[in-house]
């Protein structure tokens, strides 16, 4: 499985993605193993447009010379189409194509695309979930590809926050909601600032989640699903990328 989230602040936006990748095997025998990999790319930045994407879900795309990984995949489709000039025409070929090559899957799949937009005369930051599911936590239902507009572009105000995440979103969405009621609390006993307010602190935060939440399947004895190792892609209010970490 996957986790991975995108965060508008008055700071900027914040995307984070783990790296794992689990496979399962199925032997003559009629028993299953699966295995965790790591390494695998989920978020990328769009350099053409200053932006980012990542993607949850199916991990493979069909081609040419059979199944490729998916991340692989998303590389060659951002340099193919560098010469679009906005993120809306990004998300429409990208929707596009997946309805063309995948349109009949019945694996769940999506990708979140955030930057910034000139809008109203100014840089406004705006994010489309381009996917074939929705539904509750566990409830997902398969549709067609849609390009979900999530965040159309205005204004954020000071200490608001959007924030979207996919994949195995569950444990994380129950514990960070609980972590946000205590906060102030927690900030008092501590005397610590959880996150340090700016864009940097926004990304290192959503990062520890994922790893949480990857060691808190491994107290359970569960498989580490969500990988340890995280992606970082910030993002300014000024338009510019300010950070890609692997």
């Amino acid at each position: 499985m996957t986790l991975i989230i995108t965060e508008i602040s008055e700071y900027g936006i914040a995307m984070v993605a783990d790296r794992a990748l689990t496979e399962t095997f199925r032997f003559r025998s009629g028993r299953e193993y699966a295995k965790t990999l790591d390494g695998v790319h989920k978020l990328q930045p769009i350099p053409s447009l200053e932006a980012g994407i990542s993607m949850w879900g199916r991990a493979t795309f069909p081609t040419s010379g059979g199944e490729a990984p998916l991340d692989l995949w998303l590389r060659d489709f951002i340099h193919d189409n560098s010469s679009l000039t906005s993120l809306d025409d990004f998300a429409e070929k990208l929707t596009n194509e997946l309805k063309l090559s995948l349109g009949g899957t019945r694996d769940l799949m999506g990708f979140h695309i955030a930057g910034y937009v000139d809008s109203q005369g100014r840089k406004m930051p705006t994010v489309y979930h381009v996917r074939n599911n929705d539904g509750p936590y566990g409830q997902l239902r398969i549709h067609d590809f849609v390009k979900g507009h999530d965040f159309p572009p205005r204004d954020i105000r000071s200490g608001e926050t959007f924030e979207l995440r996919n994949g195995d979103f569950g444990p994380y969405a129950l514990l960070s909601e609980t972590i946000k009621r205590v906060g102030p609390t927690l900030q008092q006993v501590s005397g610590l600032a959880i996150p340090y307010p700016s864009l940097e602190g926004r990304l290192s935060y959503q990062a520890a989640w994922i790893r949480f939440i990857s060691d808190i399947y491994d107290s359970s004895r569960a498989l580490r699903t969500i990988g340890t190792s995280v992606i970082r892609l910030g993002i300014a209010p000024d338009g510019r990328i300010k950070a890609y970490q692997l």
